[in-house]
């Protein structure tokens, strides 16, 4: 049996999604990051940075969110949400895979941590909220949803072949921008991109309660 170690609505809600979308089952196990659930010695055995998301299978155990839908979606070929390794396809599904963890979620935290992570939760313990940084997440952010905007002009996907793991990264980095207030209209290629994936029975099952 698949366990899953979640906590919504974070990044773990990735993992939970191609879950989904490939209908495997899986047990959900939470880890309640608000009441240090992720500092157990229990978890730091299974994740030993004491974030989500976390993936325990009869065979491996494995952690990055990234990584894990890349894994899951790679023992399903016959879902066709990947392309066929060595194309084409595969090379830009690898760079917007990658993208959304090492280009977009760093902009979208910046510009949280310095604007509406409760200073409590601040590390280390009595930081405070820096306006240049946030602006610097804002600007980062910026230039990084004009990239992705110029890609799916004029197409539904990240990927020629349709949807794949890469919207799946993608778009829980947009889920993100959003919630934190940095998409609410000023782009609008990006924004009817997620509209279309909120739209997908995975994606409402996953989110409900969070949009």
């Amino acid at each position: 049996m698949i366990e899953l170690y979640e906590w919504p609505p974070l990044r773990s809600q990735r993992a939970k999604w191609a879950l989904e979308e490939l209908g495997v089952a899986y047990e959900s196990r939470p880890v309640n990051c608000y009441e240090g659930e992720q500092n157990a010695a229990t978890y730091r055995a299974i994740h030993p940075l004491g974030v989500v998301p976390a993936l325990r299978t009869e065979r491996y155990t494995i952690f990055e969110s990234v990584a894990i839908v890349l894994q899951l979606i790679d023992e399903h070929p016959e879902t066709g949400l990947a392309p066929a390794p060595g194309s084409a396809e595969r090379a830009t599904y690898y760079q917007w895979s990658v993208f959304a963890g090492a280009e977009l979620d760093p902009a979208v935290m910046l510009f949280f941590d310095n604007t509406l992570r409760p200073l409590e939760a601040m590390r280390p313990p009595g930081a405070q909220h820096e306006a240049s940084l946030a602006e610097r997440g804002r600007w980062e952010f910026e230039a990084r949803a004009e990239v992705l905007s110029e890609a799916l002009d004029g197409r539904d996907h990240l990927v020629g072949s349709g949807f794949t793991g890469a919207d799946i990264l993608v778009g829980h980095s947009c889920f993100m921008a959003r919630r934190v207030g940095l998409m609410t209209g000023q782009y609008p290629v990006l924004e009817a991109y997620y509209a279309r994936l909120q739209e997908r029975p995975a994606h409402q099952r996953v989110y409900a309660g969070f949009e």
